[in-house]
């Protein structure tokens, strides 16, 4: 049994958070746990990342899995009742397959593609991109959320 490369978690956190941040359509975008004021803000979203998960396969061949999850938050409109609707159409569309780089300083992290993550489409595993609606959580604030999640996986990784 071989281990994996130490960077391999942080660069896929650092991928998923560039790729998102590069597909939000000035959408201010938060990573979760990051120190926020959104007083003033009437949408935002907020990315979260489920895994990495490390399999390996056979010897030195790994798959990995991770779910992204996207909370979308929309301050209700009434000239706009499509405002919760439009941003999460603006997050679902940033779901695509994910170059993987290795994003730092150091040796090593020479920004280049390492991997490619999948967004996996399988119904037969229910495995497709979800979106929920929550509506306004607290009746006391004019606001709306929902989240848009997809499943991810790299197969046939080699190296340690």
């Amino acid at each position: 049994m071989s281990t994996i490369n130490q960077n391999w978690p942080r660069w896929v956190f650092a991928s998923i958070s560039k790729h998102f941040d590069d597909n939000r359509k000035g959408l201010p975008l938060f990573i979760e746990g990051q120190h926020r004021d959104t007083r003033t803000l009437k949408d935002f979203i907020e990315l979260r990342l489920d895994g990495p998960q490390f399999t390996e396969v056979s010897h030195k061949c790994w798959r990995i899995y991770f779910e992204v999850n996207i909370l979308v938050q929309s301050t209700m409109d009434e000239s706009n009742y499509h405002r919760i609707h439009q941003n999460v159409g603006i997050v679902a569309a940033a779901f695509s397959d994910i170059g993987l780089l290795r994003y730092g300083t150091g040796p090593g992290n020479d920004q280049e593609i390492w991997a490619c993550a999948r967004l996996i489409q399988d119904t037969r595993k229910r495995q497709h991109l979800d979106i929920f609606h929550f509506g306004q959580i607290d009746k006391k604030a004019p606001l709306m959320q929902a989240t848009v999640e997809g499943h991810y996986e790299v197969t046939n990784l080699t190296g340690e």
